[in-house]
């Protein structure tokens, strides 16, 4: 019998022991997934395209508007390609629980500088040319069954149009899709022209702008004269990078890094805890086998390898289970917060931590037991037992 048939036969020995520690373990693995998947979301590295993009808002708050003719005015800083904007609108279908992340956006250069969006050119022009024109997300299509042509109504909890109601016609234009994972296609927008022109108030101003930055520029520099540009006017602005901006979007709920944190050292000092007394009692429960395998020639080295095994076994277990049912889970979170918190997925890097853990903590519950076994006398120990 080699090692590895010793390992899994004591491992089984005792089955309740095993599956409950094994179910401990897996829980504890779960978490950390699940937060290293929410925190990927916030620390992935932005696209080739996004980090060139800045986002100015008032300085204040995201819900304070600021003037449209702030356009132009970023336009002419040395070191800004384009410039485009973007207003809250706050729409739901029907009813206000079936809520919508609805924008109005410059029809003219939106798209053109968000081009991770994916709309078919045709679509696209149909849109520009259509004043109520929508486009939709192929999420929001499906669960709606909206097509191209259909005529919707969306009402807004915020804003009011001209004709005294909240609630706005519209057509919808385009479909988009995303190609990958840190764009939702829950998200519908309309343009700013239509509904600036048709609301009954704060007409000329936007919630924010997106000014793109040449790559040559350094960014630091360009946001910071945009700031100062209008530091002394009534709308002073902050101007960060769209990841800054997501990133301190979610912390206003929760510092995740700290979270993140907190968790990986409970995590580990909960799996020193329950495996080292699982090992612990598991050796002392065979102290006699082990005497009596050294008496028949094994040695204390072949021992302590075979509890390390049994550690590295119940550990690796345990943390498979609990990443498999964090990736499950996680499918359902990033599409139940996508608007909120797109890119929410588990990081390859995880996997790498975590086998590291698995290592690491395998080595540190063995160690006391491989202290015993290396002590372990066979006369003292089966003389004991006589």
């Amino acid at each position: 019998m080699n090692i590895f048939q010793l390992v899994w036969r004591n491992s089984f020995r005792k089955k309740t022991r095993f599956s409950l520690t094994c179910i401990s373990v897996m829980i504890a693995f779960f978490l950390f997934s699940i937060l290293a998947g929410i925190n990927h979301a916030l620390t992935s590295n932005v696209s080739s395209n996004n980090q060139y993009r800045l986002l100015t808002s008032h300085k204040i708050s995201l819900a304070r508007s600021l003037p449209i003719n702030y356009q132009q005015k970023i336009s002419a800083i040395a070191g800004v390609d384009s410039v485009s904007y973007a207003s809250w609108f706050g729409g739901y279908f029907k009813d206000e629980t079936n809520q919508l992340a609805v924008l109005a956006v410059d029809h003219n250069s939106y798209f053109e500088m968000f081009d991770e969006y994916d709309i078919a050119k045709s679509q696209l022009e149909q849109w520009k040319n259509t004043r109520t024109g929508l486009v939709v997300g192929q999420a929001i299509a499906n669960k709606y069954g909206w097509t191209i042509g259909d005529k919707v109504p969306l009402s807004s909890s915020i804003w009011m149009n001209r004709d005294g109601v909240f609630t706005w016609q519209f057509t919808v234009s385009a479909i988009y899709q995303s190609a990958d994972n840190t764009h939702d296609e829950k998200q519908i927008f309309f343009q700013h022209a239509y509904f600036d022109k048709g609301r009954a108030y704060a007409r000329n101003t936007v919630s924010w702008f997106t000014p793109k930055v040449a790559e040559q520029a350094d960014i630091d520099e360009v946001s910071q004269q945009i700031d100062t540009l209008f530091a002394n006017s009534n709308g002073a602005t902050r101007t960060t990078t769209e990841q800054i901006f997501i990133k301190e979007r979610v912390q206003q709920f929760v510092d995740m890094a700290m979270v993140i944190k907190v968790v990986v050292i409970a995590v580990f000092f909960t799996l020193l805890l329950i495996v080292c007394n699982t090992m612990v009692q598991s050796n002392r429960e065979r102290l006699n086998e082990s005497a009596m395998m050294k008496a028949l020639g094994f040695s204390s080295r072949f021992l302590i390898a075979q509890v390390y095994l049994e550690s590295f076994f119940l550990l690796a277990l345990g943390a498979l289970l609990g990443c498999v049912f964090a990736q499950l889970c996680l499918v359902y979170v990033s599409h139940l917060f996508a608007d909120f918190l797109p890119g929410i997925a588990i990081d390859n890097g995880h996997y790498f931590n975590v086998i590291l853990l698995v290592f690491l903590a395998a080595t540190l519950c063995s160690l006391l037991p491989a202290l015993t076994l290396k002590r372990l006398t066979i006369s003292t120990t089966l003389g004991a037992k006589a």
